[in-house]
């Protein structure tokens, strides 16, 4: 029978409580000194995390026979290499972490990713190879060195329960920094962002913060909302100053009178709050209905009838166009609405994430679910989608996406957002080599070639593309697309990678002068509107942006301007916008264009074209107004007008900001669009 110990460890070996403690020291220290520095008060925390953490670990490999535990020690120290090389491979991709609980879903879908992941870690081994180090000492010393002897129950609920009082001391320490909008409490409380909890808390914390909020979510329990009673310092002009046209306005005070109206529906908030019979729905109501709407303008309208084409275009940046490859993109993005100060954020979940804000006109969550395929299985209400509500009106309405028709749920998001989702599997024959390969990725000109003349049959139509030739990875060893157009980039001045990217884009303008050349051919080019925006900025090669640019671009906000195309054949003149706007803004500008009838407050982004004030949000909580740039990570707020910004006007903007997330992840989380479309 094997002997049991109640002393500290054999002689000579080392005590799995203190190993343990290292470990999850060590991978903390690591990953947080990489990304973030060790120099700031999120280390204190997640020092504290880490000692209770891994001795807390460390209980359940003394319970056991010693060889029991041997193994299980090994285990437990390669799921904890497992969960920090696996965020580290997220980030390097992606540009954020991973929400383990609401992601793994889909982990069979990271296929498509495979080889970006094994690039990743090809150009990192030196990481790589620290975050391994524990692992194999592990397997080395687990069976001689560190002592895994069985010990009482009395010992085991010692070590353990000093685990909880630090683990207590630590959240004590938590609450006592809480003296900001963002402190590592806020994260740790309301878990509303997993780049910041990363940040702030620590991997390790961050799993335990995640796995709890999935399971309440589970279990319907949500936490409560509370939105902070403050609005920013009104810092919009009496008149529309950021819009203007090259025509001359001398004539300008004969014409008829701009509708200035709010863009708003008769509501009953109040009613809605009542009937809920939903605290956090009564929340949401209170603040919408606190909401200033954005009112209407001399725009309102200005397509109104007309067919309506959008595009989300994979990695495409507007930084592309510098190369002066895409004549046609080009053209539509000079000689239509002109966002001079337009921002493509990224956001939770890649394309689906970006593919969200593009047509929700609303930030997804950061972390915890996919709010596209989160919103669609909930059964989710979507009425001021395009696709809603051009239906509602009589259009004929699909989207098409040229890879799998089941790919993150959209064969269920999709038909919810108002559109006959036609796929490949669906209506679309997956493209494939001469031998039977699968092309990768696909070719969004055969995919519009393949559709246009089928579905613009019968006006008025709204057709949505949803493209992939722009997918990484960017290398004409293994990709098609990169592949095919390797000629046209062969004597550009930029290096393999950007040129590969530039060759897998041209796939986009190819197709997008295709249906400019159909527009025309078929009688639709004066009346049908054209809008498209990027899904995200190419991330895992962000050096590429970078070279197109000239200079290497400041990474926070530089990288993530882009251009948004909204554009038609009837303009006969450029109109330019100053304002800052983001992607989020996308639907609701449009919505205001055609002249539809919808809601302001109810949608985060607002329209890009009326008087209100320019806001662009990110996922790590930073953000533009017209007057001054905020960022999260760093605390630096740098001024556009020469003016000081003070802690009052900062704390406000904070405060509203934070009122924007909360608000958006209340709609999904409480389908909060189903009140609006029965009241």
């Amino acid at each position: 029978m094997e002997q049991t110990q109640d002393n500290n460890a054999v002689a000579g070996h080392l005590h799995s409580t203190i190993f343990f403690i290292l470990v999850v020291l060590y991978y903390e220290l690591l990953f947080h000194g990489y990304q973030f520095g060790l120099l700031n008060v999120n280390t204190i925390n997640i020092i504290f995390f880490s000692i209770a953490i891994g001795g807390g670990i460390s209980v359940f490999t003394n319970l056991f026979p010693k060889r029991v535990n041997q193994i299980l020690g090994i285990l437990i120290t390669v799921l904890i290499g497992v969960i920090f090389i696996i965020q580290f491979l997220y980030f390097a991709v992606f540009r954020n972490y991973m929400s383990f609980f609401g992601t793994l879903q889909y982990a069979n879908q990271a296929a498509d990713n495979f080889d970006t992941v094994i690039l990743n870690m090809q150009q990192n081994i030196p990481m790589m190879f620290l975050l391994t180090l524990p692992i194999l000492l592990v397997a080395i010393l687990a069976w001689k060195i560190i002592d895994f002897e069985r010990r009482k129950w009395k010992f085991s609920f010692a070590i353990l329960g000093g685990c909880l009082l630090l683990y207590g001391i630590s959240l004590l320490v938590l609450k006592v920094q809480d003296k900001d909008t963002y402190s590592a409490w806020q994260m740790y409380q309301d878990y509303t962002s997993v780049d910041m909890t990363v940040e702030k808390i620590g991997v390790c914390e961050t799993l335990i913060v995640d796995v709890r909020e999935g399971i309440l979510g589970k279990f319907g329990q949500e936490e409560e909302l509370t939105f902070q009673p403050t609005q920013p310092e009104d810092t919009s002009s009496t008149e529309q100053a950021n819009v203007t046209t090259e025509a001359s306005t001398e004539e300008a005070s004969t014409e008829a009178p701009i509708d200035t109206s709010p863009n708003v529906m008769d509501i009953d908030f109040e009613q809605i709050a009542e009937e809920s019979g939903n605290s956090s729905v009564a929340s949401l109501s209170e603040y919408f209905a606190s909401l200033e709407p954005t009112n209407k303008n001399e725009y309102t309208g200005m397509f109104e009838g007309y067919n309506v084409i959008w595009i989300t275009a994979e990695g495409f940046s507007g930084y592309a166009l510098d190369s002066d490859l895409y004549p046609t993109l080009s053209m539509m993005a000079e000689e239509g609405f002109v966002f001079e100060n337009y921002h493509s954020p990224l956001w939770y979940g890649s394309t689906l994430g970006g593919e969200y804000a593009n047509l929700m006109g609303s930030m997804p969550k950061n972390g915890g679910y996919l709010s596209m395929s989160y919103s669609a299985q909930q059964g989710n209400a979507f009425p001021f989608t395009m696709g809603n509500q051009l239906q509602d009106l009589g259009y004929h309405t699909y989207a098409f996406h040229n890879n799998s028709y089941t790919y993150y749920d959209r064969h269920i998001s999709h038909p919810a957002l108002g559109y006959t989702w036609i796929a490949n599997g669906s209506g679309l024959e997956e493209q494939c080599y001469e031998n039977g390969s699968t092309l990768w990725p696909q070719s969004d000109l055969v995919m519009v070639q393949d559709t246009f003349d089928t579905y613009t049959a019968e006006e008025p139509f709204h057709l949505y593309y949803l493209t992939v030739s722009g997918h990484v990875v960017y290398s004409f060893g293994g990709n098609a697309m990169c592949q095919k157009h390797q000629d046209v980039v062969a004597d550009l001045p930029y290096s393999e990678t950007t040129k590969a990217y530039l060759a897998c884009q041209y796939e986009l303008e190819l197709a997008v002068n295709e249906i400019i050349e159909e527009l025309k051919a078929n009688g639709l080019y004066d009346n049908t509107v054209i809008v498209l925006a990027g899904d995200h900025v190419p991330y895992n090669n962000m050096e590429v942006l970078d070279e197109l640019a000239g200079y290497q671009l400041e990474d926070n906000f530089e990288a993530y301007e882009s251009n948004l195309i909204i554009w038609s054949g009837s303009m006969e003149e450029p109109i330019h916008v100053d304002k800052v706007c983001s992607s989020i803004d996308i639907l609701p500008t449009v919505s205001n264009l055609l002249g539809l009838e919808y809601d302001s407050r109810l949608i985060i982004g607002q329209d890009i074209l009326s008087d209100s004030d320019g806001l662009v949000m990110f996922a790590n909580r930073s953000f533009i107004t017209d007057d001054f740039s905020y960022n999260a990570s760093t605390g630096e707020v740098i001024s556009t007008n020469g003016e000081t910004i003070s802690e009052e006007t900062l704390s406000q903007w904070k405060s509203f900001v934070n009122n924007k997330f909360i608000a958006a992840d209340g709609i999904t989380n409480y389908n909060y669009y189903q009140y609006v479309n029965t009241n």
